[in-house]
């Protein structure tokens, strides 16, 4: 029997799917029958989550097609567009949350007074997106994905979205009615900051930026320490969706022949193939550079 690897991206999502189906169902019969529309709102909003993961599961396999013609680098910025698509999701889960509360503010349409059903499903829902934000994002922290970390952060705006309910449900058992979309404004806010920074992450990526300085001053101290190399120049660095790819420039002596160039220019990819297994391919010119 094969053994399931909890930290795949494959498994990450799947786990996610069915959790967020299981909620799904467990927030909208608990909004039914604990009449509460606060709780039954919360129930649509982990269904734009479980969309959101059902599309990051959909694009994994797109995301691993080895490169073709079309596709020298390869398929991996699906990823990127995957988690764009995401951030949208959650910008649009703020705005339509915000939105909500204001026009429940303006005219005065509060909630009515719950079961106690709708706060358990709210502290249950809370606890787990909690748990799977922390799980899918360090998975996605592990592999370098950009979409499962823009998924992670799709599962944290769902337990923001909770607690709004939990203090929604709350404050109406207590009478303080209007707090329910006070609330929700607030959290609102913190939604909509998460999708404007996924999306600006993701953006740069699409735009070629380069990786965290710590990554590029690791690299070229790299590139240094292979023996034969007496410097170089032109290090690029390609994001493309989870993985980089690198151009560089060496130099070494010029009494060497082709072929001990050539050994020191694999070992400098081997080096840096080595360092970090995002790194795809590495493309190395050599130039000739006199002793002395």
């Amino acid at each position: 029997m094969k053994k399931i690897d909890f930290f795949s991206d494959k498994t990450c999502t799947i786990v996610a799917l069915v959790v967020n189906f299981l909620l799904i169902i467990l927030k909208f019969l608990a909004g039914i029958f604990g009449k509460s529309q606060t709780m039954i709102a919360d129930s649509l909003h982990s269904l734009s989550d479980g969309v959101a993961t059902l599309v990051v599961y959909i694009s994994l396999g797109f995301s691993k097609k080895p490169p073709d013609e079309k596709h020298p680098y390869g398929h991996g910025n699906i990823e990127v567009l995957t988690a764009m698509f995401v951030s949208i999701l959650i910008l649009i889960t703020g705005f339509f949350l915000g939105y909500s509360a204001i026009h429940s503010i303006v005219h005065k349409h509060y909630s009515n007074q719950p079961e106690n059903i709708t706060i358990y499903a709210a502290i249950l829902s809370i606890i787990v997106k909690e748990l799977l934000y922390r799980y899918t994002y360090f998975v996605g922290k592990n592999l370098n994905s950009s979409m499962l970390i823009a998924n992670a952060y799709d599962h944290r705006s769902d337990a923001f979205s909770s607690v709004g309910a939990l203090l929604a449900i709350i404050s109406a058992k207590l009478g303080l009615r209007i707090m329910d979309p006070i609330g929700s404004i607030i959290i609102s806010l913190f939604i909509f900051k998460m999708g404007v920074d996924i999306l600006k992450e993701n953006t740069s990526i699409i735009m070629d930026a380069l990786p965290s300085k710590q990554m590029q001053t690791y690299i070229n101290t790299l590139i240094n320490s292979v023996e034969g190399v007496r410097g170089f120049s032109a290090t690029k660095i390609h994001p493309v969706g989870r993985n980089f790819f690198i151009e560089v420039e060496i130099f070494v002596d010029k009494e060497l022949t082709i072929e001990e160039a050539h050994k020191i220019a694999e070992e400098v990819k081997n080096v840096l193939k080595n360092y970090n297994e995002q790194i795809k391919d590495v493309t190395i010119h050599i130039e000739p550079k006199y002793k002395g």
